[in-house]
């Protein structure tokens, strides 16, 4: 059976005080999460905010187990970012 993992982070740019800035540490950072996990990523909220962002993340896999560590692994990304403070986070398995 293939499940779907996906993960909802909402987060502070800490240094951002323009859109640029906050597209260039997106970018930094999706390029780092599709890399390091091979999980499909992209911001989902927030748009028009130059200090507040929302990424959505998704995980394929027969196994559950395997979703799960991956997401945990991201939000642990996400969580020790010096460039960011994660507000709260969604993760469900389908």
């Amino acid at each position: 059976m293939i499940r779907v993992g996906i993960l909802q982070i909402y987060f502070h740019v800490s240094n951002s005080m323009s859109l640029k800035e906050k597209r260039v540490v997106l970018r930094q950072i999706k390029d780092n999460v599709k890399q390091k996990f091979n999980v499909s990523i992209a911001e989902v909220d927030n748009h028009d905010k130059w200090q507040a962002a929302t990424i959505g993340i998704s995980c394929v896999s027969h196994d559950k187990k395997h979703i799960d560590s991956t997401l945990n692994k991201i939000r642990d990304f996400f969580e020790n970012n010096r460039n960011i403070v994660v507000n709260d986070y969604q993760l469900e398995i389908i």
